[in-house]
């Protein structure tokens, strides 16, 4: 038995060859496991933006304001100048994306319920003051910003 004879150019073009495909894969698989990953991000920081189900208790709709925006982190490092939350059970929130919404502009969508709202607005601006808000109870539809049928932004009151 004679031994082979093996071409190393060869081999070693094969052995490059061979792994780029592997390597691609996985850097595609990355990627869409970071995509997901944001998505699941802009999910949740849309819930804790925007939604409070049951309604927190307070004194009135100021205080409401007062606390929910500081709990929730929008008084840091600058306070937010204005936001909503929606009191309803989060199914329904996201429906909106899907059969309980429609299509107004690309990734936009309208609810077809009126939601229980309150809105709040910053009254002071000053540095190094606490912020301070006043709340508005309204009942409303909305149109929310969708990714992959969940709802990742508040677009506005309409």
């Amino acid at each position: 038995m004679s031994p082979t004879w093996e071409d190393p150019v060869k081999d070693r073009a094969m052995a490059a060859r061979g792994p780029r495909p592997m390597v691609l894969l996985l850097s595609a698989l990355l990627c869409l496991c970071l995509v997901q990953l944001a998505q699941g991000a802009s999910f949740r920081q849309f819930v804790n933006n925007h939604v409070n189900e049951p309604k927190t208790a307070a004194p009135n709709n100021n205080a409401y304001c007062n606390r929910l925006m500081q709990q929730r982190g929008m008084t840091r490092p600058r306070c937010k100048l204005s936001n909503t939350f929606i009191h309803a059970p989060i199914n329904q929130i996201r429906a909106i994306c899907t059969n309980g919404g429609r299509r107004f502009r690309r990734n936009l969508f309208d609810s077809h319920m009126s939601f229980s709202l309150t809105v709040c607005r910053l009254v002071n601006r000053r540095r190094g003051r606490s912020c301070v808000y006043t709340g508005r109870s309204q009942t409303r539809r909305i149109r929310v910003g969708c990714v992959n049928q969940l709802p990742v932004h508040f677009e506005r009151i309409l």
